[in-house]
């Protein structure tokens, strides 16, 4: 990666303010103003509501001065425009303009600005269609405007018609209108015309930049835009304003560029522009995607005036970067402030609940959303949708996606379903959804490919899963390297090794991480040595320094007794100053969430827990249950083995619900790492002994146990 360096210069900023920036008139006529017009003038500069207006707007009709000084009459047209009254404005201006000989440039400028500013394309269009048919003289402070609407409707085409209007009329080369047409070709995506436009400017101001610097951070090409930031201050000796530090914080952000995140932080606080609402909020959404959500708390804590966005990019911060309970937290904080959470909250959280696993605390916050009266669109349906698959209820979310109502549902609909049912090893159901969504007339994108192989992985359907892989090839559809990794984790799991390595030597471009890992699972389940070992030599090129895959080897190792090897692996990593990821483990106890780590000595209720999982060991036991020692993976005596298999934080957790949950309640346990063998063949022999339904959602899908088997049939 191109290495940015320091981002921000300190020289002063050395250009006059844009006249884009500081447009505030859209004429180019003059006239001395008598006493009478200066007083209206004050009068109308002064006036804060529409009902004063209306009165100044009266007084001048009386006078009939409203037809005769046009600067007042544009004064008025502004003013309906700021306060929402477009239709009167618009009444005003065809009434001066039958009062005058011919309609002015000057109020039709005034006319087409207020029209652009409140995003009414066809409306501008059509005033600027006007005035060239009538031959009213359309100058370089009508483009700017229209340009703003075709780039805010992506209007390409009549875009480039007042392009070629412009540059006709001798205007293409003016300041103002080529930094509005670089804003206009960059938001429609045509990067070339605005790169064009942009190189042959002979001169750029402040803005000319910045709307070319946002325009590549817009498109995700935020190393261009950076670089291009960093050449405005060097040849150009510009500084960043307000509007530019937005667009260079995003940039940033979408880098996680940590080094530089800093670097722009304490650029926006040196120069007071972090007390801005707007630079604030981008400053604090730089952190959340750098992941450095101390930096962003303290960015919000010290935020004098906060808005929706402020409290909703804290919310996403913490959801993704995996503090689910500190959303939940700042929620109920936001609940007690001044600030009405919106659609978005609502998204953000849902998201939140379903990191999270938890029944309760989503169904509290489905009632929050049904009981709060807010609009629960397709969007925030599927949310809802994928938050009760993710929560364990499965059932409450198929009853949620029938009630969304076919003609409302998007692939994403069917999506978060399909993969639902793969999660819950149902996969002949999600087949049959899949083959439902087609009959309906909902085109699969590759989301639902990856979906459906995923389910058929997890359910053991090879037959099926190669079918839809050759359907893809046979449909032209774009195979991506995830559809490979979901065929090489399906055909592992199922003891095809070889058929997966080979289909790896097959892709036509390098396998990632993911295809390598998926492979390197299969050889743990299968014990297969060899082709471990080819797997975890490739994934340590690609991600040196990731600890899974040092772990799944070790594992592969430890069960084969190659406890020399297992050695060397585990000085490895402690070299790398890498550690193995605690296994923890969460359970659901009435209206709180209780954690659980492996032999866990913290934990205020171990005492009676290790004395429920002794008497639990001695009950499995006569039941016909055989720990399987290979799950405890150090070189020691068999007696020590099964002693550490026994306090396993997933054990831990189901042996607090033994004891603490209702038997007619269902037990549901969150486990951040795979399930292990022996764990999973314990609660099989517990849900049959207790005649309980234990739910366990662990890294890769949900296994529900009752009645002594599970849902997954042994196949995971």
């Amino acid at each position: 990666m191109h290495r940015l360096g320091s981002l921000l210069s300190h020289k002063p900023l050395l250009t006059p303010l844009s006249p884009l920036y500081s447009l505030t008139s859209s004429s180019t006529f003059s006239y001395s103003p008598n006493s009478t017009e200066i007083f209206y003038d004050h009068l109308l500069k002064s006036c804060v509501g529409l009902s004063s207006l209306k009165q100044i707007h009266s007084a001048l009709t009386t006078t009939s001065l409203i037809t005769k000084s046009l600067h007042l009459g544009a004064q008025i047209v502004t003013k309906y425009a700021k306060f929402d009254d477009l239709n009167s404005g618009r009444l005003l201006f065809d009434n001066i303009n039958v009062a005058c000989e011919k309609p002015s440039s000057f109020l039709c400028n005034t006319m087409i600005r207020a029209y652009a500013n409140a995003g009414q394309c066809f409306e501008t269009l059509k005033l600027y269609s006007f005035m060239r048919r009538t031959d009213i003289f359309v100058n370089n402070y009508t483009y700017p405007f229209v340009f703003k609407v075709c780039a805010l409707n992506l209007l390409v085409r009549e875009g480039k018609v007042v392009h070629g209007d412009a540059l006709k009329n001798g205007f293409g080369s003016v300041l103002y209108v080529e930094a509005a047409l670089v804003d206009m070709y960059a938001k429609c995506g045509l990067f070339v015309d605005c790169h064009k436009i942009f190189d042959e400017m002979s001169m750029k101001d402040l803005v000319c930049w910045t709307a070319m610097i946002t325009a590549l951070e817009k498109a995700e090409k935020p190393e261009e835009a950076l670089i291009l930031f960093k050449k405005m201050q060097q040849e150009e000796g510009l500084l960043a304003d307000s509007v530019a530090i937005v667009s260079v914080a995003s940039a940033v952000g979408q880098l996680g560029d940590v080094k530089n995140a800093q670097s722009v932080h304490g650029y926006a606080v040196r120069k007071s522009l972090i007390e801005e609402l707007c630079v604030g909020n981008s400053i604090l959404a730089m952190h959340t995607k750098c992941g450095n959500m101390e930096k962003a708390r303290l960015v919000f804590d010290m935020m004098v005036e906060r808005d929706v966005i402020s409290w909703n990019s804290m919310l996403s911060g913490y959801t993704q970067n995996g503090q689910a309970s500190e959303a939940l937290l700042l929620f109920e904080e936001m609940r007690d402030s001044d600030c009405e959470p919106s659609p978005v909250t609502a998204l953000i959280m849902v998201s939140a609940c379903a990191y999270l696993g938890s029944c309760h605390v989503g169904r509290k916050f489905h009632d929050f959303i049904i009981d709060s009266g807010m609009e629960i669109n397709t969007n925030l349906s599927n949310a809802l949708v994928d938050m009760y698959v993710k929560c364990g209820d499965l059932e409450k979310a198929v009853d949620l996606f029938n009630g969304i109502h076919p003609c409302e549902r998007n692939a994403s609909s069917w999506n978060v379903l399909i993969s639902g049912y793969g999660m819950h090893g149902h996969g002949k159901e999600a087949l049959g959804l899949f083959s439902r969504m087609q009959e309906e007339g909902v085109e699969p994108n590759h989301i639902t490919f990856t979906s459906i192989l995923s389910a058929c992985s997890h359910a053991g359907l090879i037959d099926e899963g190669r079918k839809c892989f050759a359907d893809m090839k046979r449909l032209s559809e774009t195979l991506e390297i995830k559809h490979y990794a979901c065929m090489v984790d399906m055909l592992g799991r199922a003891g095809f090794l070889q058929e997966a390595f080979d289909l790896i030597k097959e892709m036509p471009s390098p396998p990632s991480d993911g295809v390598w890992g998926a492979l390197l699972l299969a050889c743990k389940i299968h014990g297969n040595m060899e082709l471990g070992e080819i797997a975890a030599s490739n994934l340590l090129q690609l991600e040196p320094n990731h600890t899974g895959y040092y772990v799944l080897m070790s594992n592969i190792y430890a069960a084969s007794n190659k406890w020399q090897e297992v050695g060397k692996l585990r000085q490895d990593m402690k070299n790398k100053g890498l550690k193995k990821p605690a296994a923890f483990s969460v359970i659901e106890y009435g209206k709180d969430i209780l954690g659980f780590h492996t032999a866990d000595q913290e934990n205020p209720y171990r005492h009676e827990v290790y004395q429920k999982l002794e008497s639990l060991a001695i009950e499995m036991k006569m039941a016909g249950y055989v720990p399987d020692l290979s799950c405890a993976l150090h070189d020691v005596e068999e007696e020590d083995k099964e002693h550490m298999l026994n306090y396993h934080s997933e054990k831990l957790a189901v042996a607090f619900g033994i004891l603490k949950i209702d038997p007619g309640m269902v037990i549901r346990v969150t486990k951040n790492l795979r399930v292990c063998n022996d764990c999973h063949s314990a609660f099989k022999f517990i849900s049959h002994i207790y005649q309980r339904k234990i739910i366990v959602r662990d890294a890769n899908r949900f296994h529900h146990f009752q009645g002594g088997t599970c849902s997954c049939k042994d196949y995971w």
